[in-house]
């Protein structure tokens, strides 16, 4: 084997096939079998050599890619990625040798690096596709065009400008400090002076202003599991000692667990990512614990708006030793545009982030300050909120009605609906993981639930739904599709071609042309092609769109014919063709399913200026 690769799995090691697979690989790479820029065996191979399906190594090296040990490089497969090698040593607690200080420069001299890059939840085209169930995205029907005029005419007018554009001090904007603070807060329980709310650039910044003042390498503190990825990662990199504690129907659980935390991280209102709800005896027992502790409690809520639900107040609200740090967002209601979120501290803890702040990014910018502060002073706040949470309330109910209707006997679900998007736990067995890849090549986009869990394993059958960006009219069509899915994975057969069903020469044309396909790489990728009428191709990968390639098409023995520059080795490629719908499949001479995608016709492309 020129890879040098080789090893067994045992069926009564107590781990999972993908398990032994990933821990066989990530010891490979930190004893240097698999060195640094090498390039792993395809799944094809791999699966062969060890005698398991390839599936199960696709999603073992999925989760590779994920945590950032293997690397994708186009037209050429997986590869180990140089940055991380020293994070499998790690890994298996095993010393690794030095590398050679020229090659490795800049790398050699970054003390803090992130493993994961979170941006890869969503795809850049997400909205083509038909069925993207995503929390965080806002549909054409919740976007606030005319509101966001508005607020921006009046804040370029003469006077407004004046008054944001020549502020040059590390203060926030006043205007929308006075907005939060009196009409934001108090709908939370919360009371706050002006010298108590920091402006940020989002939740996110808000959280690392938080982690930098109270949080290093001596510090014990608590988060939720599941919970935020991206909250871990950021006290990773602060070398802290996380408690990942778990949560149950009543939210964070209080116990001797948390004795000696300094600092506990919690989302009371609405749990983040399960949408349960803390209880009022759990939220008083946090707080007499932090008050024993001598703890500080740093409170996440997102939902400002109360999407379909009877809120109660924020954790601060009822924080009567000034042991809350509360955080929430602006974003919800006019999209990640807005960018805008903020704090509330004890005036001395504001004082000193923003200091912080001042050292690390200032203040955010002044232009969307004034917007904001102007969205909620011309009332446009308050009605954008209720259109959203009404249309919010309709679609939950009808995602928790379908999702009813078509896996009545496979889910479950929390019937309290909130927030903007319901947590499914699937039957035992199911890897969402692999249902998730799968249902995306039908146009259906869902999120796995591992990564919300600290331990590698946990939540493998659960996921999260979004309703912000499919139309209500859409969502008993995609659980649909979602439940064929599930069928499929659960009884997989051959999907063989009846030629009969495969379309003519002129009807490929006629569909193809000026369409656009979405579709999804073996390792996960999103790629959409543009096929002109002209017979030009235009390829786009990546979640950033960091791959691109033109090639050409054709039409020949009935056959879809295309060749890309680079792409596929440049070859040509011919397939029989079958569109069901607004899903689309290639088969080749033997008849079998090749490969599948979703087909936005051309006047939909042309609709959503493609």
């Amino acid at each position: 084997m020129r890879d040098g690769l080789t090893f067994v799995l045992d069926e009564d090691n107590g781990l999972s096939l993908q398990q032994q697979i990933r821990e066989h690989l990530i010891r490979a790479i930190a004893s240097g079998t698999l060195e640094p820029g090498s390039r792993a065996p395809s799944s094809r191979t791999l699966a062969k050599r060890v005698g398991v399906a390839r599936n199960t190594v696709i999603l073992a090296y999925q989760q590779l890619v994920a945590d950032g040990y293997l690397i994708g490089k186009e037209r050429s497969g997986l590869f180990v990625c140089e940055d991380l090698a020293e994070v499998a040593s790690r890994h298996l607690r095993k010393p690794q040798a030095a590398e050679p200080r020229s090659a490795t420069t800049w790398r050699a001299q970054m003390k803090r690096r992130s493993r994961v890059d979170w941006s890869r939840r969503i795809p850049p085209d997400w909205s083509l596709y038909p069925y993207p169930f995503l929390e965080g995205c806002l549909d054409a029907e919740l976007s606030s065009v005319a509101e966001w005029r508005d607020a921006s005419r009046a804040a370029l007018g003469a006077r407004e400008f004046d008054k944001w554009s020549m502020n040059f001090s590390e203060s926030d904007d006043e205007k929308l400090v006075e907005e939060i603070r009196t009409k934001i807060l108090p709908r939370r329980g919360v009371q706050a002076a002006a010298d108590e709310i920091l402006i940020t650039e989002g939740w996110k910044q808000a959280l690392d202003l938080v982690t930098q003042l109270f949080v290093d390498a001596s510090s014990r503190v608590a988060v939720e599991d599941p919970g935020l990825p991206e909250l871990r990662e950021l006290l990773r990199l602060q070398d802290a000692d996380v408690l990942a504690q778990p949560i149950d129907g009543e939210g964070l659980i209080v116990d001797s667990a948390l004795s000696g935390r300094s600092v506990v991280f919690v989302t009371p209102t609405r749990q983040a990512p399960t949408g349960t709800h803390m209880s009022g005896s759990r939220r008083k027992a946090l707080l007499r614990k932090a008050e024993a502790e001598d703890a500080l409690v740093v409170e996440i809520d997102f939902v400002t708006s109360g999407f379909g639900e009877k809120r109660m107040p924020a954790l601060k609200a009822t924080d009567t030793h000034e042991r809350v740090v509360y955080i929430s967002d602006l974003c919800e209601v006019f999209g990640p545009g807005l960018r805008l979120g903020f704090l509330v501290a004890p005036a001395a803890v504001v004082r000193e982030m923003r200091k912080v702040r001042s050292l690390l990014a200032g203040p955010a910018p002044r232009a969307a300050q004034r917007i904001g502060a102007l969205l909620m002073a011309l009332g446009h706040y308050d009605a954008a909120s209720n259109r959203v949470r009404r249309a919010i309330s309709e679609r939950l109910t009808a995602l928790r009605d379908a999702l009813n209707y078509h896996l009545p006997h496979l889910v479950l679900i929390d019937p309290q609906l909130s927030g903007a998007s319901i947590w499914v736990t699937g039957p035992r067995g199911l890897d969402a993981r692999l249902l998730a890849s799968e249902a995306a090549a039908r146009g259906l986009l869902i999120e796995p639930a591992t990564r919300f869990y600290a331990r590698e394993g946990d939540g493998v059958s659960a996921f999260r739904m979004g309703v912000s960006g499919v139309p209500v009219e859409r969502i008993r069509a995609g659980v649909a599709v979602l439940a064929q899915v599930m069928r499929e994975i659960g009884d997989p057969a051959l999907d063989r071609l009846d030629v009969s069903r495969s379309l003519s020469g002129d009807e490929i044309k006629e569909v193809m042309s000026g369409a656009t396909l979405l579709c999804r790489t073996v390792y996960g990728d999103p790629y959409s092609v543009e096929v002109h009428p002209d017979g030009k191709l235009i390829g786009k990968a990546g979640y950033a769109h960091e791959d691109c390639d033109e090639g050409e098409w054709w039409v020949e023995d009935d056959r879809w014919c295309r060749r890309w520059n680079v792409w596929s080795y440049s070859e040509t490629a011919r397939y029989f063709t079958v569109v069901e719908g607004d899903q689309i499949k290639w088969y080749k001479d033997d008849l079998v399913l090749f490969n599948r995608g979703v087909l936005v016709a051309a006047q939909a492309a042309e609709a959503l200026n493609l």
